[in-house]
């Protein structure tokens, strides 16, 4: 019989696919202060908290170099921006690319955003950053489209652990990642993920989705 941890990720994801399958247009919303635009095939931020939650508690000091992967619509890349941040932004979906770009116009950052396209850390070979922001997809399924590999992160979690991997190669000395993950997830297998990498991990916070179903963290690795 499947249990109710195995059913509650397949309930959100189908949730998340219902709700994006019915943004057929592009409009602008307010996120945190930032005017964010919302495109078909892109991960709309405003249909769960992470967003959210991470640009409450990302720390980020003045004239950092920051990189963040994954960004769709580019609301934590601006946010970082807005907070002090020399932000490159990469993601491997090109709506998400578009998108995120007309966002740092929205916001007057196109001067402090530079968004790229490409898979992980591709586009920023030979480059290194004080911080790298991560707000995965964290459940453990194969993405069918453009939209799902923002909640599905291959049968075992793969992305995660290339990530995890690909990080010591443009983490500047001295530098940190901030990633989020959720208790939805396989988050025992994912923290052996982390110390197999040989992050040293503390909790920056944490937050309590739909009531005690669901925890989500946000983890700082050094």
């Amino acid at each position: 019989m499947m249990v109710f941890s195995q059913i509650y990720p397949r309930l959100v994801a189908w949730i998340l696919d219902l709700l994006h399958r019915r943004t057929k247009r592009v409009f602008i919303v307010e996120l945190n202060g930032l005017q964010v635009q919302i495109c078909p095939h892109v991960f709309n931020p405003l249909t769960g908290r992470t967003t959210r939650f991470f640009i409450q508690h990302m720390q980020i000091l003045p004239s950092s170099r920051v990189l963040e992967i994954g960004t769709g619509t580019g609301a934590i890349a601006a946010a970082a921006a807005q907070a002090g941040g020399h932000v490159t932004a990469t993601d491997i979906n090109p709506y998400a690319v578009q998108c995120a770009r007309t966002t740092m116009r929205l916001n007057n950052l196109q001067n402090r955003v530079s968004v790229l396209s490409g898979d992980l850390f591709e586009p920023v070979q030979n480059q290194t950053f004080d911080v790298i922001l991560f707000n995965p997809p964290y459940f453990a399924s194969k993405a069918s489209s453009w939209i799902a590999q923002a909640w599905f992160a291959g049968p075992q979690c793969e992305l995660v652990a290339r990530f995890l991997s690909g990080a010591h190669q443009v983490l500047a000395k001295g530098g940190q990642i901030q990633i989020l993950i959720s208790s939805a997830t396989v988050l025992p297998a994912i923290l052996q993920m982390i110390r197999k990498e040989s992050y040293d991990i503390q909790v920056v916070a944490q937050c309590r989705l739909l009531g005690l179903l669901e925890t989500v963290y946000l983890f700082q690795l050094l």
